[in-house]
């Protein structure tokens, strides 16, 4: 099969290409890291290594999505509507200090300690928080979408946690 025959057939399923190419390349990385295949080993270190200098981007990129999701739980806005930190609807002094105070304070503790942690905890950090920031970013934007249909999405999600996940167990 050729290349171009494939792209078409992926190209007329239901999930987006890039999509089904990023879980192809992160089912063949964890695949590479766990056997210890040394050329995906070299390459993958080559890459991390060219793109080190964005690591106070990705690490940017997961305070981001942290935050996201500590205010998707903390608050609640519509066009009328207040609520925060409950499920009863507030006034607007008890919404700003949430979304300054509260925020700031959870902000602060974010920053603190999440580049810590993963400058401690991952081999590649830039591979490995990417791959977070793409599954966990994927998910915080549908957390309050009622009609979400996961399936179409999966191939993504799971092309993240791969790559977040497979090189510390390898």
């Amino acid at each position: 099969m050729g290349l171009s025959k494939l792209h078409r057939r992926i190209e007329e399923t239901k999930y987006k290409p890039w999509q089904v190419y990023l879980l192809a390349s992160s089912l063949l990385t964890g695949l590479g890291l766990y056997f210890k295949i040394g050329i995906i080993t070299s390459l993958l270190l080559t890459i991390e290594g060219a793109t080190s200098g964005f690591g106070w981007l990705v690490i940017l990129g997961i305070q981001g999505v942290l935050i996201g999701f500590v205010a998707e739980y903390l608050y609640e806005q519509g066009d009328e509507y207040a609520k925060s930190a409950s499920h009863l609807f507030g006034s607007k002094d008890r919404t700003l200090f949430f979304r300054i105070g509260v925020m700031t304070v959870v902000s602060g503790i974010i920053t603190k300690v999440v580049p810590t942690v993963l400058e401690n905890a991952t081999e590649y950090l830039v591979i490995q928080t990417t791959g977070t920031v793409i599954a966990l970013g994927i998910l915080l934007v549908h957390e309050s979408s009622s009609d979400w249909n996961a399936r179409t999405e999966w191939p993504a999600i799971v092309a993240g946690f791969i790559l977040a996940i497979t090189p510390s167990i390898a």
